[in-house]
């Protein structure tokens, strides 16, 4: 072998052989296509080139690894998780009842529905359609919100539907003239209309003809849309409607729009009659009425009257007061175990009187199926120019209770005519009173409510005690047809409500607020002064 073509070489020495072969190779075939190879060898990338791409490569790892990265990677995660769920609670919310996610901060609840149209709407049976009928782009907020309340119960449908694009639709359900954001309840064969004039009304016309006769608009402060709907609901689907004939031709003082009004809306139908042209109470009468009489009936309609109670009639009397002889109307109501007291009743102790009107008595509310709705709510009943009954002898057939009483302070005045005092005399009779009784026969079933007060019934009087006699007289009613319950929801006002108070409260309340409270600050400021003096 020959050594010195093949010295040693240091250990990692790159060898000499593939050099000196490329050369030769390029040398040898130039020309050759299998020369271009080793131009294919040098094309790759440097070892310069790829240390660039690595190097740009790390940089890039390095950059998605910092602090700062991973920060901002967690920040946009967090911000999708949060837009998915608001997206998810957004979709669910949306799908709850308005019961659920509204919540109505006025002072009168007019958005809401009452307990009693709740119950109303849960029992129903049937289905009702409630067709709001509205033009596009002018629905009444209110009546939007109340109807999507109704929605809400399985047994009530509302629809809206436009009278432009379907203007003959009313015409198949009622020939009256419709009004935009009027209501037709339907169900079965049974239709009822409620225009928009029903549902929103004022409460005092002077300060209506005000807006309308100087600003041209209407001020409706009133809102009716619930008590006029749970009503409605109640008429269509109701078999029979009980029926009240109203007894005339005795001088009654009648009552006025607003009692029929409730009494209709009520659910119960009213018919005038004048025992003069029968010789029976009707077969349908589910009670018979007497409102503030002011002459005498006469023994055949005593007579009458009584026959009817004998197999199981109801009746409620109002009474009025009168300088009449009345012996055939006291005969009646003796023979039901109660004597009235002709007068009027006034008050002295002035815990039981509306503030500064000793005739307007606010009576003690006895218990009974009538009263227990208002007593349990807290309510007070106020009666106007009433007169006074007793309980007369003892009757094991008749079961008499007291509905109404006045205190033991109360008198009876027998005219207020011509009086230079209200003081009591020697000649008055004292109290206490009964203003208002139930009876009850044991025998035949029949029943007899009495109320010394025919004024109590009139909405003036009613709204000074919110309400609350107009819920008396439609309990009582109620009680002898005996209805399960009675529609007395009350109307929705946007305007301020009356605070009631007895004589003795608002004068308690004014030495408070006018001597108390004054005398307090007075006080606690000279004590302050006299600690800030001795420091």
């Amino acid at each position: 072998m020959n050594t010195q073509n093949n010295p040693e070489r240091e250990p990692n020495q790159a060898p000499e052989t593939e050099e000196w072969t490329r050369e030769t190779v390029e040398e040898q075939a130039p020309d050759t296509p299998e020369a271009e190879a080793p131009e294919t060898v040098a094309s790759e990338p440097s070892e310069t080139e790829n240390g660039k791409e690595k190097k740009g490569s790390g940089r890039l790892r390095a950059a998605f690894n910092t602090k700062a990265w991973r920060a901002g990677s967690y920040s946009i995660f967090a911000a999708i998780v949060v837009i998915a769920i608001a997206v998810v609670v957004n979709l669910v919310v949306n799908a709850l009842p308005s019961s659920g996610t509204q919540l109505d901060m006025t002072e009168n609840q007019i958005y809401s529905i009452s307990d009693q149209t709740k119950q109303i709407l849960g029992s129903l049976e049937t289905d009702v359609e409630v067709y709001w009928i509205v033009q596009s782009g002018s629905e009444d907020s209110t009546m939007e919100q109340v109807l999507a309340k109704y929605a809400e119960y399985s047994h009530v449908t509302v629809t809206s539907v436009d009278p432009v694009v379907y203007p003959s639709f009313a015409s198949q359900y009622t020939d009256e003239t419709i009004t935009n954001n009027s209501l037709l309840v339907v169900c079965g064969d049974r239709t009822i209309y409620i225009p928009y004039s029903d549902i929103w009304t004022y409460s005092d016309y002077s300060t209506y003809y005000y807006y309308y006769y100087y600003y041209g608009e209407e001020y409706l402060d009133v809102f009716a849309g619930e008590s006029q709907l749970t009503s409605a609901i109640g008429y269509v689907t109701s078999d029979d409607l009980p029926i009240m004939y109203i007894l005339t031709g005795h001088g009654e003082s009648g009552v006025s729009d607003d009692v029929l009004d409730a009494i209709n809306m009520d659910n119960i139908q009213t018919e005038e009659l004048s025992l003069l042209t029968v010789d029976a109470i009707p077969e349908d009468c589910a009670v018979l009425a007497l409102f503030g009489p002011t002459s005498d009936l006469s023994a055949d309609e005593v007579a009458m009257i009584e026959a009817y109670l004998a197999e199981g009639g109801e009746m409620i009397i109002t009474t009025e007061y009168t300088e009449e002889d009345m012996t055939n109307f006291q005969t009646l109501l003796s023979d039901w175990g109660l004597d009235l007291t002709y007068g009027y009743v006034l008050e002295s102790n002035s815990s039981y009187y509306y503030y500064g009107y000793i005739d307007l008595i606010l009576p003690t509310l006895g218990s009974h199926d009538i009263t227990s709705p208002l007593t349990e709510d807290g309510y007070s009943v106020l009666m106007p120019d009433a007169q006074g009954l007793t309980e007369i002898g003892e009757n094991d057939d008749l079961t008499v209770t007291a509905l109404l009483t006045s205190s033991s302070s109360s008198y009876i005045k027998e005219s207020l005519s011509g009086l230079t005092s209200y003081e009591q005399t020697e000649d008055d009779p004292s109290g206490p009173f009964m203003l208002g009784a139930a009876v009850e026969s044991a025998s035949s079933g029949g029943k007899l409510v009495v109320f010394t007060s025919t004024l109590f019934m009139e909405s003036d009087y009613s709204s000074l005690v919110s309400g609350a006699n107009e819920d008396l007289f439609l309990n009582a009613v109620d009680w002898l047809c005996e209805k399960d319950s009675s529609i007395s929801i009350h109307t929705k006002t946007i305007s301020s409500d009356y605070l009631s108070f007895s004589d003795s409260s608002a004068s308690t309340l004014k030495t408070l607020l006018v001597i108390v409270v004054p005398v307090l600050f007075l006080a606690s400021g000279v004590v302050i002064f006299i600690r800030r003096r001795r420091r």
